[in-house]
């Protein structure tokens, strides 16, 4: 009995094979899908995803069956005939998928081109067979729940081509197993030995030769068992062999594609197998405790896909663990430095918000905070009125308020004081460390007074705390206060001890907390500005080390001599002069003997680029170059402040329009000295992209 119903063990033992086919078809699919998304330019992955595209179709006419054991013979003639399509092409995909595996440990067997052709072409014959023949296969012996096709004339033959495939493919990846050097690549080669053969085993069909075993409901039973015990093995199986298959051609690290593999599979296949086991194990009666079927069956289906999610966000922590393990504190670390890292968009937030606060406690209608970059000053928020970075940008002399604002700190004025510039009050934000026995200003946060705020002159000076200033607060203004005018609108430049607004200790204690949290933000974010760049600038080196990991993986005593070719790489890359050649190149970029005569023309990407260039060398050089400073471009729009954007600048003004020095230091507001040890340090970014 189940659920009251009573069931036999042979439908029992069909329903549980049912689940289980249905369980490898959403593996296979899902494996197949990952395979192409992430492996795709690799050659043994794209042929991987064939044989899972064959095990898909042979097993979705294994599911679609049982669906349709009531209905007519014809109907289940059509999905078996069609299951043979998986069924014929196996061995091909079988065949191409092992060559492929050696060909990764540099090894190409001599018939490898022309047997693949014949292969092809014996399994479309069988497959074509299969679908519109009877040589192949014959009438269908249509009894539920076990079908099958009855053999044809040259069926065993096929079963022997089928055979000495499998068999040829396995000694492939035995042979590329040999070949090994590593105890890594040994040790994931033997688990793709191990699974080679499941999906062979489980895709061929047997049922045509042990068909006249067919004895009733207990020899069913015992077929269903076996098919069972088979199909687990396979959807096994086919998760190993992706895994091993997931490491081929890739250069991110092995713990990022082991990560990467094992939360897809949870949250997709995983997930997807559950709810199909909820979908087939509710009873299939019209009411189940006075509830429609659909309702139950929609409510199950939900609750599945809600808790499976939240037990894998759960145990997300218990994952991490089992795949980094030695790494798992570095990782950690890593991914706390990526959920407090300040984005610009972070920032801005920030300092809007902190504006806005600081508005309303002033009573003013907007503010600004900027940074200082050199002689610049580049404007990170605003608030308030529209248009105001327009404005403020058409404001002169701000590095005269820059140095009034480091002359104030150094001799340890007021930090609330401010100092009134064109229309504005203006107050420096200081880094919190002191460098040489003097504070550092790293910017500047300016407010515009309305010409109705209660802000009167201060008689005397406020003391750091803002002690001494009496009144009522930022809420509740004194009576007697006219507005002062600011001093643009009075033609008059204040002086540096201008007005303060009349605030209550605790509004200048809030006051003066926002002025250093506004300061801070500003000291991280440049701090965090050249960590970025220092990335930049070892990415290309990372790269450059993954794909070393990736040279000569394979080698054997038979073929040291390629071996050795490839460890003894002669690319220009590996000389010591590298940088200064790629120096010598752009100084020469518009025509010169260090361009024309440079070694980096031996580069394997300048041979490539010989078609592009009209086998003119030199030309192939120039774009090379100019493709390697193009990579350095930052995103968004131009500017002149940032750190990476006046490395590609230089590069940019320097060597491809050909400017002079004196002309870029001038319009990059820096000193020539300072010029040159820039370029040199963006001449080294172009040498680390080029390797």
């Amino acid at each position: 009995m189940f659920f009251g119903i009573p069931v036999s063990i042979s439908d029992l033992a069909s329903f549980i094979n049912l689940i289980i086919s249905s369980a490898v078809i959403i593996v296979a699919f899902s494996l197949l899908a990952f395979t192409l998304t992430y492996n795709f330019r690799n050659a043994a992955a794209r042929r991987f995803a064939l044989l899972l595209a064959c095990v898909v179709v042979a097993y979705t006419g294994d599911v679609a069956l049982n669906r349709l054991e009531w209905a007519s013979g014809d109907s289940a003639d059509k999905w078996l005939r069609l299951q043979w399509l998986g069924i014929a092409m196996l061995p091909f995909a079988y065949y191409i998928f092992s060559t492929a595996v050696l060909r990764t440990t540099n090894y190409r067997v001599s018939y490898g081109r022309w047997l693949g052709w014949i292969m092809l072409a014996l399994s479309l014959l069988s497959a074509a067979s299969a679908i519109w023949g009877d040589q192949l296969v014959g009438a269908i012996h249509f009894r539920p729940p076990l079908s099958y096709l009855e053999a044809g004339p040259y069926f065993w033959l096929f079963a022997a081509y089928f055979g000495l495939a499998m068999l040829l493919s396995l000694y492939h990846i035995w042979l590329a197993r040999t070949r090994c050097l590593t105890s890594s690549s040994r040790g994931r080669m033997t688990y793709l030995l191990w699974g080679f053969v499941a999906p062979g085993i489980g895709i061929f069909p047997y049922l045509i030769a042990l068909g006249r075993l067919d004895g009733g409901g207990q020899a069913n039973a015992i077929i269903f068992v076996l098919a069972m015990v088979g199909n687990m093995m396979v959807a096994i199986f086919l998760v190993i062999m992706s895994y091993v298959v997931a490491y081929f051609g890739v250069l991110t690290p092995d713990r990022v594609v082991r990560y990467r593999l094992i939360r897809f599979f949870t949250r997709g296949p995983v997930v997807a197998i559950l709810v199909i086991v909820a979908m087939q194990t509710i009873p299939r009666v019209e009411r189940i405790l006075g509830l429609p079927r659909d309702m139950i069956l929609f409510s199950t289906i939900t609750a599945v896909i809600v808790f499976s999610q939240l037990i894998l966000s759960v145990t997300k922590s218990l994952v991490d663990r089992m795949v980094y393990r030695e790494d798992r504190n570095e990782v950690s670390w890593m991914r706390e430095l990526d959920r407090r890292l300040l984005t610009t968009s972070d920032l801005r937030q920030f300092l809007e918000n902190n504006l806005t606060a600081l508005c309303e406690l002033l009573a003013t209608p907007a503010g600004f905070v900027a940074g200082i970059v050199g002689p610049n000053l580049l404007v990170e928020a605003t608030v308030g009125a529209p248009h105001l970075r327009q404005r403020l940008n058409n404001i002169s002399e701000w590095q005269d308020v820059v140095n009034r604002a480091a002359e104030r700190t150094r001799n340890g004025q007021a930090v609330l004081q401010p100092i009134a510039h064109a229309g504005y009050w203006i107050w420096p934000l200081v880094e919190p460390t002191v460098t040489n026995g003097k504070p550092t200003v790293v910017g500047i946060l300016g407010v515009w007074p309305a010409e109705n705020s209660l802000i009167e002159p201060l008689n005397g000076h406020a003391s750091s705390n803002g002690a001494g200033v009496n009144g009522a607060g930022a809420n509740g203004r004194s009576s007697n206060g006219a507005g002062a005018k600011s001093a643009e609108s009075n033609g008059a430049e204040p002086n540096s001890a201008g007005p303060l607004p009349h605030l209550t200790e605790e509004d200048a204690r809030a006051l003066a907390h926002m002025i250093e949290r506004t300061g801070r933000a500003l000291v991280d974010r440049r701090v965090q500005q050249e960590v970025f760049v220092s990335l930049r600038r070892i990415i290309p080196d990372i790269e450059r080390i993954q794909q070393m990991r990736g040279t000569v993986p394979y080698m054997s005593r038979g073929n040291q001599a390629v071996a050795h070719t490839m460890l003894l790489d002669p690319s220009p890359i590996h000389d010591p002069e590298f940088a200064n050649w790629v120096k010598d190149a752009l100084s020469h970029y518009w025509g010169g003997p260090k361009l024309t005569h440079s070694p980096l023309t031996k580069l394997r990407i300048v041979m490539q680029g010989l078609d592009q260039a009209e086998g003119d060398v030199t030309k192939a050089l120039r774009q090379v170059l100019e493709m390697a400073i193009e990579r350095l471009r930052p995103e968004g729009k131009q500017e002149f402040v940032t750190q990476e954007w006046l490395l590609y600048n230089i590069l940019d003004m320097r060597f491809l329009q050909g400017r002079k020095v004196r002309e870029i230091a001038h319009k990059l507001a820096v000193s020539e000295s300072d010029l040159y040890r820039k370029q040199r340090i963006a001449i080294e970014q172009v040498a680390r992209v080029l390797t």
